[in-house]
């Protein structure tokens, strides 16, 4: 079983990777897409994720992302987002 990471490292990287996504994380609380449990289960899913490293330096080079990587934990929860909010 892997460690998890950092609470606060991982949030800003799912804030990041949401937003390479288009998809902006308060409107979908605002807008009830997503609670606050839903949100901290989408952070404590990237603080399992094994490819940080290989998360940090796409984000790095590529700052807009068509949908996210096939590694990342909440890439199904981005999709779905992302099409809630393209409405």
């Amino acid at each position: 079983m892997q460690t998890l990471g950092d609470m606060r490292e991982h949030f800003l990287r799912v804030v990041k990777m949401s937003k390479a996504c288009g998809v902006n994380l308060s409107t979908a609380l605002d807008e009830r897409q997503i609670d606050a449990p839903d949100y901290a289960d989408m952070v404590t899913r990237c603080r399992g994720c094994s490819q940080v490293g290989k998360c940090d330096k796409l984000l790095a080079a590529m700052p807009v992302l068509p949908q996210a990587p096939a590694y990342c934990e909440n890439r199904d929860e981005f999709a779905h987002l992302r099409g809630l909010q393209a409405v």
